[in-house]
């Protein structure tokens, strides 16, 4: 008898500390009938991608990207967003797979310029490693890209503290020679892309999707050294309030350079591989 008014007890309790909980994270906020869509933000990235051969198969891999975004009634451009500095070694398996491992380093710029309350930058350090698989088809080259990133952000309040989280990158996009029967100089190519981009971590719970990135890309090929890129690039993802309800919208002008500089003797060099991300 005793035995079974202990476990009667018990439940009562575990039901009552239950429903407290469920009713203490019901007040934290409301859950709405519809996702929340924010108002169209804008921004401009310009992204340097220099690829250096360095050996038969390493390649030094040094990015520089510089993006701005709209602030008050300037679109785009009205305020200083963030400054990437990206590098990496790639190591060349063969001409259909190559992998990399670097670090980052973002200057992220505060996004109410003129407040004191906040700091005005903060840096974001990153470790990255990526995959590269690399598919030919006919006068196309089709590529599926695998990047994860450790990173540690924080906020602009002065007493923000760093947090740890892991970003899953999976990136697949093709490369399509438009007045060239191949990828040459002289060719103009488009360039389908579309990235999705997942995020975990303790704070990581209602919001795994961090960004989803549609960007068709439009290009010159000046030279096997020189290639430029642009185009308009769509992007939505969860903001980190509670419930995950919350996306953000974006629309993007990026401009991109590729190049590609080869340092070895000429009697060392291995026929080249397509490395173009």
């Amino acid at each position: 008898m005793n035995s079974n008014k202990t476990t009667f007890n018990l439940v009562v309790f575990l039901s009552i500390l239950i429903g407290f909980n469920v009713r203490s994270q019901e007040v934290e906020y409301s859950i709405p009938d519809q996702a929340i869509q924010e108002d169209l933000g804008s921004y401009l990235w310009v992204g340097s991608y220099n690829k250096i051969r360095i050996g038969e198969r390493l390649v030094w891999d040094a990015q520089l990207h510089y993006r701005r975004g709209n602030y008050k009634d300037v679109p785009f451009v009205g305020r200083m967003a963030q400054i990437y500095n990206r590098h990496a070694l790639t190591y060349i398996f063969n001409q259909a797979f190559n992998a990399s491992l670097g670090g980052v380093l973002r200057l992220d710029f505060t996004p109410t310029p003129g407040d004191e309350s906040i700091e005005n930058l903060i840096l974001e350090p990153r470790i990255w490693h990526q995959y590269m698989f690399i598919m030919p088809f006919g006068r196309m080259v089709l590529a599926h890209r695998l990047r994860i990133e450790h990173r540690w952000s924080r906020g602009f309040d002065f007493d923000s503290e760093y947090s740890f989280r892991n970003r899953f990158r999976y990136k697949i996009y093709a490369s399509i020679p438009l007045n060239k029967p191949t990828l040459e100089p002289g060719a103009f190519y488009f360039t389908p892309d579309v990235e999705v981009i997942l995020q975990s971590g303790k704070s990581i719970v209602d919001n795994p999707l961090e960004d989803l990135r549609i960007y068709p890309q439009i290009g010159y090929i000046f030279s096997k050294k020189l290639k430029i890129g642009g185009g308009l690039m769509y992007t939505t993802g969860q903001r980190s309030n509670p419930g995950g309800f919350q996306y953000r919208r974006r629309y993007v002008v990026r401009i991109n350079a590729y190049v590609s500089l080869d340092f070895r003797k000429f009697e060392n060099k291995l026929p080249q591989i397509n490395l173009t991300d």
